[in-house]
């Protein structure tokens, strides 16, 4: 071989090497960017994993809260509304929602992170542990469901029950009111006449007694059919326009006064004070010569 195939030779070498050193740096460069996509690819599914964890046990928490304001309100007697109740079951049902949901999210993330060949038996576990944990707490609100709706009911019940003693209250008070009216108005009817005194003898409404100063007095008939009825609580003043007059029956005195005018016409009776006018006497006799 003489010293120019020899250079040659050596030529087709180094070229050879730098063309195999550039392959194998390419390839290697290529495997190294996929396994940085694959091990960024887990990281995110980790995150995932972690993220939806979090949730749930957030959720979890906020449950909790719901629960122990509808059984701590129950366990102190407080009677809340049922509308809150259900408010609250609605709450808690949406945030049960969203775990199985989540759930669902990791199962899908266990089965990506086992064909990674990740070791993933402690998360496989929880999410049994999870799954079992929200059958249960299905099955409490379920429960409390049922309880609220028989109080419901019962709350109805207890309404209509309610309504109708109020009805009879109300009807009980507006027959005692009508019987109080009625009693006020027999305790405050009066009854009163004006009249000639012959012609109140003929109708039997007064009698003399006595045989010198004979006075007038009631009759013991107690005949009321000529009498005018009225309120001791509206009647102030009787009108008469009389001479000679006299009060037959019986009224305190200072408790009336008579109003005479210029002729000694007796024009009306005033009372002064109806209370002890009417105390001792339910009836006003005026006769007139």
């Amino acid at each position: 071989m003489n010293m120019k195939q020899w250079i040659l030779l050596v030529g087709a070498v180094v070229l050879l090497t730098s063309c195999v050193s550039k392959q194998v740096a390419d390839q290697t460069a290529s495997q190294r960017d996929s396994l940085e996509l694959v091990v960024a690819a887990k990281d995110s599914l980790i995150r995932a994993v972690f993220a939806d964890i979090n949730a749930i046990s957030e959720n979890l928490a906020q449950i909790k809260v719901r629960e122990n304001i509808i059984t701590k309100a129950e366990e102190e007697g407080f009677a809340r509304p049922v509308d809150q109740i259900n408010s609250d079951l609605a709450a808690i049902e949406q945030l049960m929602e969203e775990n199985r949901q989540k759930i669902a999210d990791l199962q899908r993330s266990a089965g990506r992170l086992r064909k990674a060949n990740l070791r993933i038996k402690e998360l496989e576990r929880w999410i049994a542990d999870m799954n079992d944990r929200l059958a249960d707490k299905d099955t409490e609100i379920s429960e409390l469901r049922a309880e609220v709706a028989a109080k419901s009911v019962e709350v109805q019940q207890l309404n209509e029950q309610l309504t109708a003693e109020q009805q009879a209250h109300r009807a009980d008070v507006d027959a005692l009111t009508a019987d109080k009216t009625s009693l006020d108005g027999r305790l405050h009817t009066i009854y009163y006449i004006v009249g000639q005194e012959k012609k109140l003898r003929e109708a039997q409404v007064i009698d003399k007694e006595g045989f010198i100063g004979r006075t007038l007095k009631m009759a013991k008939g107690n005949n009321l059919d000529f009498f005018l009825q009225a309120d001791s609580r509206d009647l102030f003043e009787v009108p008469i326009r009389q001479k000679r007059v006299t009060v037959v029956t019986s009224h305190p005195e200072g408790s009336y006064e008579l109003i005479k005018g210029a002729d000694k016409t007796v024009l009306k009776l005033v009372i002064t004070d109806p209370v002890r006018f009417w105390e001792s006497s339910k009836v006003l006799v005026v006769s007139y010569k």
